[in-house]
C-alpha cells in the first residue's frame, strides 16, 4: 500500500470513529438523586443499612412484616420516614427535615414497603391492638402481674435474651417502642407476636397497655415524659 492510500485509509478511520461522538460533546447525565422513585434503588440506598435487604434481619425494626404493616397506619409511617425518631437512630429522611428525600420520594418509599410487604387480606376479621392506644390507662399493677406470667422467662433479670426491666434499657426506649415491640415481636429475630405471648393466646389491646404502664414505672423519672 502507498503512502497516499495509507494515509487515506488512516483519515476514513479516525473520521468514522468520531463522527458519532466529536471532541467536546457532552456526555449524557445520570439521573440526579431527586429524579429516582424506583422502590428498589431507594430502599438499597437509604434504608437497608437499618431495615435489612429485604426488611428483614437489620438492627432496626422489621419493615418486612405483614402485622406490622397492618398495625401501624400509612400516615405514621410516612411521619416516621419524614421526621426520624428524635432520641434514636433513625433520623429524618424529608428534606424539609434537613434529609435527602423529595416527598415524591418519600411516598414511593411508602408505597413500596407496603406493596411489596403488606397483606392487607390477613387482617381484614381480626381486631388488631391500637398502633399508640393514646387514650388507654395502664395498670401498672396488672401489667406486672402479666409480665411475671407471660415475659420475665425470656426478659427477667439474669435472662439470655435481656432484662428489659433494666433503667438503662428503658431510659433509651419510649413507650412506643415498647408496645410496638410487644404486638408485632420480631419475627425474624424468634420473639413472638401479641397474638401468643399470653401463654400462647393473645394479649388484648389493655394488656399491652398495662405491660406498658408497668416497664415504664421503672423508667429514671428524668425521662419518664419524653417521648421517642
Amino acid at each position: 500500500m502507498t503512502r497516499t492510500l495509507r494515509a487515506s485509509a488512516c483519515a476514513v478511520i479516525l473520521i468514522a470513529g468520531t463522527a458519532c461522538d466529536p471532541p467536546g460533546k457532552p456526555k449524557p447525565l445520570a439521573p440526579s438523586s431527586q429524579d429516582i422513585t424506583d422502590f428498589a434503588v431507594l430502599y438499597g440506598e437509604n434504608c437497608a443499612g437499618c431495615h435489612g435487604a429485604n426488611g428483614r434481619n437489620g438492627p432496626g425494626r422489621i419493615l418486612n412484616d405483614p402485622l406490622y404493616l397492618a398495625v401501624i397506619p400509612r400516615d405514621e409511617l410516612q411521619k416516621i420516614i419524614e421526621n426520624g425518631r428524635p432520641g434514636t437512630a433513625m433520623p429524618a429522611w424529608a428534606r424539609s427535615q434537613g434529609g435527602p428525600l423529595t416527598d415524591q420520594q418519600i411516598a414511593a418509599l411508602v408505597d413500596g414497603i407496603e406493596s411489596h410487604w403488606a397483606k392487607p387480606s390477613q387482617f381484614q376479621n381480626v381486631a388488631l391492638p391500637s398502633y399508640s392506644a393514646a387514650n388507654e390507662q395502664g395498670d401498672v399493677t396488672r401489667g406486672k402481674k402479666l409480665f411475671l406470667h407471660d415475659c420475665f422467662m425470656c426478659h427477667g433479670p439474669g435472662a439470655k435474651i435481656g432484662p428489659v426491666t433494666n433503667p438503662s434499657y428503658l431510659e433509651l426506649s419510649s413507650d412506643q417502642l415498647l408496645r410496638t415491640s410487644i404486638i408485632v415481636g420480631r419475627p425474624d429475630l424468634g420473639m413472638p407476636d401479641y397474638r401468643t405471648l399470653n401463654m400462647g393466646h393473645a394479649l388484648s389491646s389493655q394488656d399491652v397497655s398495662d405491660l406498658i404502664a408497668y416497664l415504664a414505672s421503672m423508667r429514671p423519672t428524668s425521662t419518664a415524659g419524653e417521648t421517642k
